[in-house]
């Protein structure tokens, strides 16, 4: 029987180098591949055509060794992610083996992989004061301020943010109420919605029949 080609010596064989600039890629760890390798044969009894594509042993090693460089190179490495994607495999009805890009996108963290409102319904459900899922009002109160601020363009891209970290936490297990990173606007990309204004002219009207009244009590003209 064939002996499994070591992984080292799978990924150096046919890489393209030249003298001039050499091929950096990321470091693949003995963690990741053997995550990967675990990953794999988890594929395999999923897709119970896997033979089809790797007929012979080295063939398989060799089909290891290229989807363990193509998830290092994509970030996809993670337990979390891996085990999004194995979920999502499980719903596949195809016999075959998928292209390791057609696995990674099974593993991209998204609202609709979790059965979470997506960003535009998740903004539909904060406007209308909708009960939704906990991550999303979460999302909406560490945004609070921008939402008070930017345009509907600028606040959609710090909200989605925001409720990006709180998916991965959904993922994880961890703790929603943890504080939410974002990035901050600057001052030129402020734009107060009319509601805003409309709000802040109430208030000063407000402060200023009161002062107004004031002045009337003291005895006091204009």
């Amino acid at each position: 029987m064939t002996q499994p080609m070591p992984l080292a010596a799978l990924m150096q064989r046919g890489m393209p180098t030249t003298a001039s600039e050499p091929v950096r890629q990321a470091p693949i760890s003995a963690n990741d591949a053997a995550t990967v390798a675990m990953m794999f044969e988890q594929l395999k009894s999923v897709f119970p055509a896997w033979r089809h594509a790797f007929p012979t042993v080295d063939a398989q090693d060799r089909a290891l060794a290229e989807w363990t460089r193509a998830l290092v190179d994509a970030g996809c490495t993670s337990r979390e992610q891996l085990q999004l994607g194995m979920q999502v495999a499980r719903q596949q009805s195809i016999p075959f083996f998928p292209a390791p890009g057609m696995f990674i996108k099974w593993c991209e963290i998204t609202p609709e992989a979790l059965g979470l409102p997506t960003v535009d319904q998740a903004l539909a459900d904060i406007a209308r004061h909708r009960k939704t899922h906990p991550a999303v009002v979460l999302a909406a109160r560490a945004t609070k301020w921008e939402r008070q601020t930017l345009s509907a363009d600028r606040y959609r891209e710090v909200f989605a943010q925001a409720y990006e970290q709180l998916l991965r936490r959904v993922v994880k297990g961890e703790d929603l109420a943890a504080e939410v990173l974002k990035g901050l606007p600057t001052q030129s990309q402020i734009q107060h919605s009319p509601e805003f204004y409309q709000q802040a002219g109430q208030r000063g009207v407000a402060s200023l029949k009161a002062m107004l009244r004031g002045r009337s009590v003291n005895g006091e003209g204009l």
